[in-house]
């Protein structure tokens, strides 16, 4: 059995639905592959398992364009897995983007433990750690973290490093590095531009970006990667992250990674991965 399935087409419900590249669906489904496994084999483990999804858009999105098909998108995705979490957290910028995921949670899964917070991430990310219960001995909290960032500039990584602090926490991350940092590459590189350095956490790349052979999309990966290693964070390298490219002309545009003080994590990740390479290969898909 695969632990990704192909993404079900909704009818309209009227509600706020963006229109986001094809893509998307490798993205949502390998989110709930990770988050599907992750609670599967910890429910009997902790006492308390917390989702919590930093860019968590409207909760329903459209493939392509206006006249796209409608699919579930991660929330969604996540409250609808056979082992349900604990308390699932929401932030989403666009007020109304949140607005319909609120009212879409409310109308299909009314009895769960639901938070929303409205707002840039990176400036309320002491008030989602608040929300994440204290772990104790006789209340284990372990929590998986989402982050969909839209760009290099969106995610600071001094929100990683907050919410890591004093958690068991696991990450799975989006860094745009084909479509935002190969792109923008000159926009990045200049003296001025601190939006690598905020989001890889320090400037020491710019000594280290001249000695490289990678692409500048590569090397932005690498320093995160090498990044959340120093946050005791197991990285694999480049050939850990999942490159995703668009179906239609096949570029490079972004890689997912998982980032796990255990090497469960790197475990779950790659069953995920292969899941996903293995449904990719059946006709029609995407």
């Amino acid at each position: 059995m695969r632990d990704v399935d192909p993404l079900p087409s909704l009818d309209d419900d009227g509600l706020v639905t963006p229109v986001v590249g094809d893509w998307s669906e490798d993205k949502y489904q390998l989110a709930k592959c990770y988050a599907n496994i992750f609670a599967t084999s910890m429910k009997n483990r902790w006492e308390c398992l917390v989702y919590v999804d930093l860019y968590a858009g409207a909760g329903r999105s459209r493939i392509g364009d206006a006249k796209g098909k409608i699919v579930p998108a991660t929330p969604l995705l996540v409250l609808d897995l056979p082992h349900p979490f604990t308390k699932y957290i929401f932030c989403e910028l666009d007020p109304s983007k949140l607005s319909a995921l609120s009212r879409r949670i409310e109308t299909a899964y009314p009895g769960r433990d639901v938070e929303f917070v409205e707002g840039d991430c990176n400036e309320r990310v002491d008030d989602i750690a608040a929300l994440i219960p204290a772990y104790s001995k006789t209340y284990r909290v372990l929590t998986f973290c989402f982050v969909d960032p839209y760009n290099i500039g969106s995610l600071m990584f001094k929100t990683i490093e907050r919410l890591a602090r004093d958690r068991r926490i696991d990450f799975l991350v989006l860094i745009a590095s084909g479509m935002d940092a190969n792109r923008n590459r000159e926009l990045y590189l200049r003296p001025e531009n601190a939006s690598v350095s905020r989001f890889v956490g320090s400037d020491t790349w710019r000594t280290e970006w001249p000695k490289s052979k990678l692409s500048f999309g590569d090397f932005v990966a690498d320093q995160f990667g090498e990044s959340m290693r120093r946050l005791d964070y197991v990285y694999e390298g480049l050939a850990g992250l999942q490159l995703v490219r668009s179906t239609e002309k096949n570029l490079a545009l972004y890689q997912l990674g998982v980032f796990s003080k255990h090497p469960l994590g790197a475990e779950f990740w790659k069953k995920c991965r292969q899941s996903a390479k293995a449904q990719r290969s059946l006709p029609g898909f995407g």
